[in-house]
């Protein structure tokens, strides 16, 4: 199966009154998540499934690319994974039904998870940042989330949003 790991797209930071969890995300940010959902989708990447965390620019990363990818993907909001640890992160891919999954959440355990899920780091210079929409994608050796580990999913691609730009996929 397939496992992506994103990040949530750039934040606004325009009104100083909202929770944190309630932040929306910023043109940049819209701009980002439609084209890394286009680029998915012309990879053939599409998952069948996506878990976000509840908090507004997750959600919102996350409609903006199930859109761009045609609409496809179910979504499932899970108030757990706003700013969760990798350990719950991967307990909640642990219990996701059969089929590629892709996972929308915060830094750091959405960058600390990529680190310990794969068997070899890519070599990517941001990858260690995973800065906003940074997308992992992964080939796992399962068949059934509950017997995903750390240390076994093989890198397929990790991209950053300015690749995008410079590959025209806007």
């Amino acid at each position: 199966m397939k496992l992506i790991l994103t990040r949530h797209a750039k934040s606004s930071w325009d009104d100083l009154s909202l929770d944190d969890h309630d932040r929306p995300l910023n043109e940049r940010g819209q701009s980002a998540a439609q084209r890394m959902g286009k680029w998915i989708e012309s990879r053939r990447h599409v998952p069948s499934q996506v878990i976000s965390s509840d908090a507004s620019r997750a959600r919102e990363t996350a409609e903006l690319m199930i859109d761009a990818m045609g609409g496809t993907p179910g979504l499932t909001l899970d108030e757990g994974l706003y700013h969760a640890s990798p350990d719950t992160v991967l307990a909640r891919i642990q219990r996701a039904p059969q089929g590629d999954l892709m996972i929308v959440g915060h830094n750091p355990g959405i960058a600390a998870l990529a680190a310990l899920i794969v068997d070899v780091r890519p070599t990517h210079e941001r990858f260690g940042i995973y800065p906003t929409t940074a997308t992992l994608i992964m080939e796992v050796p399962v068949d059934d989330w509950a017997d995903l580990k750390y240390g076994m999913a093989r890198v397929v691609q990790f991209i950053v949003p300015r690749e995008l730009k410079e590959l025209n996929t806007a």
